[in-house]
């Protein structure tokens, strides 16, 4: 069965400057699966990713499960959530990622479940028509328990991701861990006849290397100058309404719509999520 989870990305600076962002290549595009789905601004510009997040699940032996990652993420110039009350949305894709991979999800006890994954894949920017090899591994768990009827899920990661430029000079890498917790309100409300949990959840990001991006900024001359910008440490906390059953097809819908706000010293995120928000 394929679960498409459609998430919204913003990404960082360059928006203003599509015709002459030919120059240079902000490649951090190549971690939208990784660092998460959201509104990312920095520097007073925006940039926007749509990430689909494409999975097929192969078969289940004894305790595990094994699933194919199709993850695909595509990026739009001079385009944010701004556009979206009037319907002006691109004509033209500005970068395209995918990232395939293998999961594996072991039901160790009737509460713990242990996910792994390993992804290789390519991301393309086309304004720039260059290409990066993009590579990530990670491994989970996820410890559901029960306090005073608010049903919780503790979630522990490490994973990193990384990218090699294909036929030029440019890469990076960098990995993560990350801890939060997920709790469900012991309430249950409907909305357009889908009866959802109210929850809330909290979680932080430890990365052993700060993430860098490239990218760009104002400037008075004919080009825009080249600056860095580093993805620290980071907080986020948020709502969701998790829902019954799968909103859509069962091939391509949603079980969870939700908002967080993730901060760090250099961006601040505003996510829209539409799946396990940890």
């Amino acid at each position: 069965m394929f679960i498409i989870r459609i998430f919204f990305a913003s990404f960082l600076v360059f928006l203003s400057l599509p015709s002459q962002a030919n120059d240079i290549d902000p490649v951090h595009y190549a971690y939208s699966n990784y660092l998460g789905s959201g509104i990312y601004h920095t520097t007073g510009q925006d940039a926007t990713l749509i990430n689909l997040p494409f999975s097929l699940v192969l078969g289940k032996e004894g305790a595990t499960t094994y699933s194919l990652r199709l993850p695909v993420s595509l990026g739009f110039f001079d385009f944010n959530f701004e556009n979206i009350p009037d319907l002006d949305f691109p004509d033209s894709v500005g970068t395209l990622s995918l990232t395939p991979g293998i999961q594996l999800n072991y039901q160790y006890t009737e509460n713990l479940v242990i996910e792994s994954y390993l992804d290789l894949g390519y991301a393309r920017n086309l304004t720039t028509n260059r290409n990066v090899l993009v590579h990530s591994g990670g491994i989970s768990s996820l410890y559901s328990f029960t306090v005073n009827e608010f049903d919780s899920i503790w979630a522990s990661r490490i994973y990193y991701a990384g990218y090699d430029g294909l036929n030029y000079d440019a890469a990076d890498l960098y990995a993560a861990i990350q801890l939060g917790v997920d709790i469900g309100l012991p309430v249950k409300y409907q909305l357009f006849g889908y009866t959802y949990q109210p929850r809330i959840f909290a979680t932080a990001f430890w990365y052993f290397t700060e993430v860098d991006f490239d990218v760009l900024i104002n400037s008075t001359q004919s080009t825009p100058e080249q600056s860095k910008v580093s993805l620290s440490n980071s907080v986020e906390f948020g709502v969701t309404m998790k829902f019954d059953k799968t909103i859509g097809y069962s091939w391509a819908g949603f079980d969870t719509i939700g908002l967080s706000y993730r901060f760090s010293e250099n961006i601040n995120v505003v996510r829209i999520l539409f799946s396990f928000p940890i």
